[in-house]
């Protein structure tokens, strides 16, 4: 199982959050009260972070990976739940769902990366090959400063300075490594459309890494929408939460609505 903080407030839904690299259950603190106030809350620390950040990960584990999310709603009797990512935490969603879509009512990806771009690729490539050589504050460093650049996303990057500094680093590597080698957008995302998933994806008007590839999924994949918040960059949970969190907060009380309408027909 993963480590993780509850919520459970006697609801009838659950939502389940996860974080992006270096972040924690602590990056979704913004979004604690407006959704306990609806929904039971699971927010999972990945491996190597937040209450597992002493433990160093060399690698990945997918499918170990999978199977942890499974075995953590198992245990806590969760049979369905809505997903919230933010960044990195979209792609552990979007492949936990083609690997265990009976768990997933609906997914909402916030600071979609599931297509990386080319300059965002080759980024994390010139990283991986200067590991050896730079000191790793310069690499989390460069990555704050290259997905967040504009002086109004300076929250967000040292939020995202505060907690990645916790990460072991050969931790920090093994996730990019996750990153960049684990996801295959065509294959994976024509599994998702065919599970018929409804997906939510919300980018900020700034997110220059990422936001022409959600625009794209969006507009390629059905059951799928996007929604771009203005004056915000990568971390849209946190720069505008509180725009986000009623974004979120409309759409999941619009399907929760419609699968009491399909169920009681």
């Amino acid at each position: 199982m993963l480590k993780y903080e509850i919520i459970d407030n006697q609801k009838e839904e659950w939502v389940v959050f996860v974080h992006g690299i270096g972040g924690s259950t602590k990056t979704w603190g913004r979004q604690i009260e407006a959704f306990s106030e609806q929904y039971n809350l699971l927010l999972l620390d990945l491996p190597g972070h937040g209450l597992n950040a002493d433990n160093v990960i060399y690698k990945v584990d997918a499918e170990k990976l999978h199977n942890g999310i499974k075995d953590t709603l198992d245990h806590l009797q969760i049979k369905q739940a809505h997903f919230v990512g933010l960044s990195m935490g979209t792609i552990v969603i979007v492949n936990f769902t083609v690997c265990y879509p009976e768990y997933v009512k609906t997914i909402i990806l916030g600071g979609s990366s599931l297509k990386l771009s080319g300059i965002y690729r080759g980024a994390v490539i010139l990283a991986n090959k200067m590991k050896r050589f730079v000191p790793y504050e310069f690499l989390y460093k460069f990555f704050a400063w290259f997905m967040m650049p504009s002086k109004s996303h300076e929250k967000s990057r040292l939020i995202f300075l505060r907690e990645v500094v916790k990460l072991k680093k050969e931790t920090m590597f093994a996730w990019i490594e996750y990153v960049q080698f684990t996801l295959h957008p065509d294959q994976i995302l024509s599994k998702l459309e065919f599970l018929g998933k409804k997906i939510l994806f919300i980018s900020g008007d700034e997110d220059h890494c990422f936001i022409d590839d959600a625009k794209a999924l969006a507009r390629k994949m059905k059951n799928t929408e996007i929604k771009i918040i203005e004056r915000c960059g990568h971390v849209c949970s946190i720069e505008k939460w509180h725009v986000f969190n009623q974004i979120v907060l409309d759409f999941l009380s619009c399907n929760v609505a419609n699968m009491k309408i399909a169920g009681s027909q």
